[in-house]
């Protein structure tokens, strides 16, 4: 067994917070912010606020990333981020992102390409903003320009880093044979009407089938139906009601806007039966969370994202799927191909479609535009060959 390696922390900590938010059903929410020394780090943490505005999620996924950032300018440099004006610093974090560096011996490195894009784009977030704000005069992390060769103007580059990660005065072999080549993970995308069947019914409990149905029925997000508390559920009118709460106790919920989505009368009465049997054995602390914990030492405490994720893929896995290929989203991409169909045929406009998922604006629809329109590419291309090529068989060698 493996020892994990100590990671040098270099006095820079991420630490969690509970924070007063009026506009949230329960008033609270966690924050995450940066110290050092176990002092505030006021700047750094008035950006992560703003970060954290929609939700506290991608504060913290925010908060991780630049921590590293900043141990890195501490411990090789001894470097505070305001006086970082060159390139040449920032070039070098990529460096150790990609293969370690030999100075912060106790401090991993390679890491994926895309895992290297985020890293930077969070710091290059973080510039900006210190930009905007005259905090800084010279930001370390510009786009480059290029000049149009027809009216000799000069336009900046929108392309990541100058659109080359490996434009660097770097041994391109010695970076290439120490990354992990984890950039494309196959994920099951949509299920098709069998699949979303053989995956309930080896969910082993009647709650997890539930939040099942629930993802697929309304395309809602996981960390919506975990967020979900009694109250939400109307039986009368069939809906569930999407609701920005703290929800501290499960860190599940609404990342984008409030809506009440509606469900199938099936579904209503299987919500009913489960509260009156299953939840309510299980409900031994009076929780507000429609989803409890049915045993063990959480019993009575609300399902977290991570342990329906381990049940959702054991079961997968039971019906004869990749593990690794199944994710939660899977059943909001699975309930955007319908409302896709639905639209094309004219039945739903494209404002009950945002409405539905909850959406702001009209291009957050364009990946699944986009992957609708490849799947229906690929139907229509299969019949057009079947019907309309007709080749003779190859022959094997030496035939006649």
């Amino acid at each position: 067994m493996s020892k994990k390696k100590n990671i040098e922390n270099y006095g820079l900590l991420v630490e969690q917070a509970i924070k007063k938010a009026p506009s949230l059903e329960g008033g609270e929410t966690l924050q995450y912010y940066i110290t050092e020394d176990a002092i505030p780090m006021y700047e750094v943490n008035r950006w992560l606020e703003k970060q954290s505005f929609n939700s506290y999620k991608t504060g913290e996924a925010y908060a991780y990333k630049l921590v590293k950032f900043l141990r890195f300018l501490k411990g090789k440099y001894q470097m505070h981020y305001r006086d970082v004006t060159k390139k040449l610093i920032i070039e070098d974090y990529v460096k150790y992102l990609l293969y370690g560096d030999e100075v912060m011996v106790k401090m991993d490195g390679q890491s994926s390409l895309s895992a290297v894009k985020q890293h930077i784009s969070v710091v290059k977030g973080f510039y900006e903003w210190l930009e905007e704000e005259q905090i800084i005069e010279d930001n370390p992390i510009k786009y480059g320009s290029k000049t149009n060769k027809k009216t000799g103007r000069k336009h900046l580059k929108k392309k990541f880093l100058y659109g080359q990660i490996f434009n660097f005065d770097v041994d391109v072999n010695n970076v290439t044979g120490k990354l992990k080549y984890q950039e494309k993970r196959n994920h099951l995308k949509w299920y098709k009407d069998n699949e979303i069947e053989k995956i309930i019914e080896a969910l082993p409990t009647r709650r997890d089938k539930l939040v099942f149905k629930i993802l697929v029925e309304t395309g809602s997000r996981i960390g919506e139906v975990l967020g979900l508390h009694l109250d939400h559920f109307d039986h009368h009118t069939g809906t569930l009601q999407i609701r920005k709460n703290s929800n501290i106790e499960n860190e599940a919920s609404a990342k984008t806007g409030e809506r009440d989505t509606y469900i199938s009368s099936l579904l209503t009465d299987e919500l009913l039966d489960y509260i009156r049997a299953d939840r309510f054995e299980a409900d031994i602390n009076f929780s507000n969370f429609l989803f409890l914990n049915h045993k063990g030492p959480t019993k009575g405490k609300a399902l977290e994202q991570k342990n329906y994720l381990k049940i959702l893929k054991k079961a997968a896995e039971k019906a004869d799927f990749d593990p690794k290929e199944i994710i939660t989203h899977a059943g909001r991409s699975t309930h955007a191909q319908y409302l896709l169909d639905e639209l094309y045929d004219g039945k739903v406009t494209e404002g009950y479609i945002l409405q539905q998922m909850g959406w702001a604006n009209i291009s957050t629809m364009k990946p699944y535009i986009r992957a609708h329109n490849e799947k229906g590419r690929a139907k229509v291309a299969k019949q057009i060959v079947e019907k309309r090529i007709k080749l003779p068989p190859v022959k094997k060698d030496g035939e006649d």
